[in-house]
């Protein structure tokens, strides 16, 4: 009978101890942040920027408030894809977030997000923190230092302060200073908590004197004023448990991968003796690894374009998007030849010419560039292989 209860009593002590492990790593791989892709929200409300408290879970740690952007907003400045700072596709769903994260002199305040982790943070455990970021097309500014921040109370104040200078906990670990304007760039990292850890804070938290920042030149295509402040679309926030045993892996581009991200250049060769449809097949539009944007080479490239067809108002162009194998292989950029190939579209159109005289075709990465050469290693040939062409039909 002794044995019996000794059994019991010990079912008893064992018990909680192994429901508090499975409480523990049951979270292993699940998304501690609860609406990280700001889908939950009240879309039809959304009239005016500064309402990012309309996504359920999410607030502004400053009486500056952050921004809440969706396509089913009800005004155009807050909508997706474009909106009052510039042109984003969502990084998931049809919702993102926006923040200023460094304004020159200060002459706008930084603005934050906050949210309440669905369970606190365990005293040395690991974590995999990662979240994605776009630079806005009317963002002046440029910044490095994004970043995440946590908290064991909520953080902040009421009060309309310049920034919030704490400790960083995750960033980049080169500290990149993010100038995409098309695309989103990834940061992530490992955070090994203190413990009782229950909100994580996005944005920059350091001050101005080592925030690193860059100009940049308004995209000609895009109408509006730039606010003197680097401007950030953030989205798909995530942070995940690992277990004893598990690497944090963010797939950052490796050295090699950054290689293969070069832009590929070329300059059309052309001679008064071609004829039209000679010509504007020697132009071509090269990309980076993932992005659909336009470079200063690339603009340049379309302006001689658009002269061309403004000097030839009869003739139509089919528009071609190409991929690489490895854009082809991704989930993620599976549409990326397409994109190119409407965004170029959009910037011919911007520069005079009437829609109706091209025709978008999806290529994918079943046509190789014929400026491949034999002794073009695998990175050049990928960079070749990223591209718009152009054909008269």
């Amino acid at each position: 009978m002794k044995f019996r209860n000794m059994n019991k009593k010990h079912l008893l002590l064992t018990l909680p101890i192994w429901m508090l492990t499975f409480s523990v790593f049951a979270q292993e791989g699940e998304n501690m942040v609860d609406n990280g892709s700001f889908e939950e929200a009240k879309n039809k409300k959304l009239r005016r920027t500064g309402d990012v408290d309309r996504a359920e879970g999410w607030v502004s740690p400053t009486g500056n408030t952050a921004d809440l952007f969706s396509a089913d907003a009800s005004m155009p400045d807050v909508m997706t894809p474009e909106n009052v700072y510039g042109k984003e596709d969502p990084k998931d769903g049809i919702n993102y977030a926006g923040i200023i994260t460094f304004s020159y002199r200060e002459k706008e305040d930084r603005t934050y997000l906050t949210a309440k982790l669905n369970t606190p943070m365990k005293k040395g455990m690991r974590y995999k923190v990662q979240f994605f970021a776009s630079l806005a097309e009317l963002s002046k500014y440029s910044a490095n230092k994004l970043g995440a921040h946590f908290s064991k109370r909520a953080p902040g104040t009421d009060d309309k302060v310049p920034a919030l200078i704490m400790e960083t906990h995750v960033m980049h670990p080169k500290e990149e200073m993010f100038d995409g304007m098309y695309g989103w760039d990834l940061i992530c990292g490992e955070y090994k908590a203190e413990g009782g850890e229950k909100y994580i804070t996005i944005g920059n938290f350091t001050s101005d004197n080592d925030v690193k920042n860059d100009r940049n030149r308004k995209p000609r295509e895009v109408k509006g004023k730039q606010i003197i402040a680097a401007y950030y679309y953030i989205d798909d926030i995530s942070v995940q448990l690992l277990g004893p045993n598990e690497q944090c892996q963010c797939n950052y581009a490796d050295e090699a991968q950054i290689e293969v991200s070069t832009v590929y250049q070329r300059s059309p060769e052309i001679n008064e003796d071609m004829t039209i449809d000679e010509k504007v097949d020697e132009f071509g539009v090269y990309y980076a690894l993932g992005r659909y944007d336009i470079k200063v080479a690339g603009d340049k490239t379309l302006d001689k374009l658009a002269k061309i067809l403004t000097e030839n108002p009869s003739i139509k162009i089919q528009l071609s998007g190409h991929m690489d194998d490895e854009e082809a292989e991704s989930t993620e950029d599976s549409d990326i030849s397409l994109k190119r190939a409407e965004y170029v579209r959009s910037m011919l159109v911007n520069k005079g010419v009437d829609a109706s005289r091209f025709v978008i075709e999806d290529a994918k990465n079943n046509r190789p560039s014929e400026h491949i050469e034999e002794d073009d290693d695998e990175k050049l040939k990928a960079a070749k292989n990223r591209r718009v062409t152009f054909r008269v039909i």
